[in-house]
């Protein structure tokens, strides 16, 4: 069975890791495909159990799935030996089960030096300061240090002192230069060692699996109107969380794609800065961001909350080939009164049905509304889709039609079993 891509539709944060820690359960391998510990996959093991991935892929919970970390991922080497204690500390073993790709680029201080100063000007676009951003740019100018190169000790020494010089001469004094490589230097034996246990030729796993009809889940990070083409620029992230970069994000042939299911919550959410249309500034987002816990899984922050933009779920379904949707958090929304969805954007006298590129534009957006009826009630435990409030199935299956692409997973709570299948056949495989 070809591989499947889980796809966020939105500004990240949809509920991703929830949905691939329902499916991976009888997958195969799970494998991210691009960003880095920006990321924050958040799963619900059980009550009062919760689990925020960063690197590792969501599969990692299941002893016999195998997780893969792809080359279009950036690898703070760090961050990931962190990682990896804490699951070992919870009795989960990545030994033999967690791979990394030669060809990913990693993330040393410097970068994290750097994106510190850049967040700290006017133009900041609110990043995690994770050293994502200039991590990519690295790689894209030719100066990046792959996995492979890092093995390489020689190598690596040139390489990391070269970058260092040249990005941090003019931001920090030299006696900070040197700490900062002095402190690379120091961690090299422990992190070189723990990279080439894990480094595998992740394109070979996986066309080989495929072939094979394992079962394969493709994870991105983030969400669509982050992804650094298609988003909301240039408050972006540094890659392409849409689907069409999974197979370049693995090293997969496009042909290796079966199908693509596009995460949405019911409401929009957001963090950092730039533009969103439908956002709530009053009492009404705050009630949804705390019923909804609205808080990054990286960094904690409070995530500014919206109406449901549908405009940006018509253009995200189209640019990702969506074939199905996982709708989440529709529990959220149960008691919430003035709830409303945006259908389209009023703009220089003309009606939209999706976002347009330009700043100013997104900028000048007015949103046009239409209410929801409010619904009530506990359904955390409702499996079945005609056992929910009548109000509630008119609203997702008004969403529904307004976006043009059927459901198969709408989920009612935080854990894994707070789901209702709407399409059996289409997630045969994986449930």
């Amino acid at each position: 069975m070809p591989a499947m891509v889980v796809a966020g539709l939105q500004w990240g944060d949809e509920g991703k890791g929830r949905i691939i820690h329902t499916l991976s359960k009888r997958s195969h391998y799970v494998a991210r495909y691009q960003g880095g510990n920006n990321a924050g996959h958040t799963l619900v093991l059980g009550k009062d159990d919760i689990l925020a991935l960063h690197l590792v892929p969501s599969g990692i919970v299941y002893p016999k799935v195998q997780c893969l970390i792809g080359n279009g991922v950036v690898v703070d080497p760090k961050a990931l030996h962190e990682e990896v204690e804490v699951l070992r500390k919870r009795g989960i073993k990545s030994a033999g089960r967690l791979w990394v790709s030669p060809l990913c680029h990693l993330i040393f201080p410097y970068h994290i030096k750097v994106d510190h100063y850049l967040e700290d000007r006017k133009l900041a676009i609110g990043t995690t300061r994770r050293g994502i951003g200039p991590a990519y740019k690295d790689k894209i100018a030719r100066v990046g240090v792959r996995v492979a190169d890092y093995l390489d000790a020689k190598l690596a020494a040139r390489l990391i002192t070269d970058n260092i010089c040249d990005k941090l001469s003019s931001l920090a004094p030299a006696n900070e230069l040197k700490q900062i490589e002095s402190d690379i230097k120091k961690d090299y034996p422990v992190l070189s060692a723990f990279l080439r246990r894990m480094m595998a030729d992740v394109s070979v796993t996986l066309t080989d699996a495929i072939r094979k009809g394992r079962k394969v889940i493709l994870e991105s990070a983030q969400g669509t109107f982050l992804d650094v083409d298609f988003g909301s620029y240039p408050f972006v992230t540094s890659s392409n969380p849409v689907a069409s970069f999974a197979p370049v994000g693995v090293g997969i042939g496009s042909q290796m794609i079966d199908s693509v299911l596009g995460v949405a919550k019911l409401f929009t959410t957001r963090v950092g800065t730039g533009p969103m249309p439908t956002e709530l500034k009053d009492s009404l987002g705050s009630e949804i961001r705390e019923v909804g816990l609205e808080y990054g899984a990286t960094t904690g922050r409070p995530r500014r909350v919206g109406h449901l933009d549908l405009p940006m779920l018509r253009k995200s379904v189209r640019i990702n080939g969506v074939d199905r949707l996982a709708l989440t958090k529709l529990d959220t929304l149960s008691g919430i009164k003035g709830f409303k969805i945006c259908t389209g954007y009023r703009l220089n006298g003309k009606v939209l049905k999706e976002p347009p590129d330009g700043r100013s534009a997104m900028d000048a957006l007015e949103p046009i509304y239409e209410d929801v009826g409010a619904f009530t009630g506990d359904f955390t435990n409702v499996t079945r889709y005609r056992e929910l409030p009548a109000s509630a199935k008119k609203f997702v299956d008004r969403v529904l039609r307004e976006v043009g692409v059927p459901a198969a997973i709408l989920s009612v709570g935080r854990g894994p079993h707070n789901q209702i299948v709407l399409d059996p056949k289409y997630l045969k495989q994986w449930l």
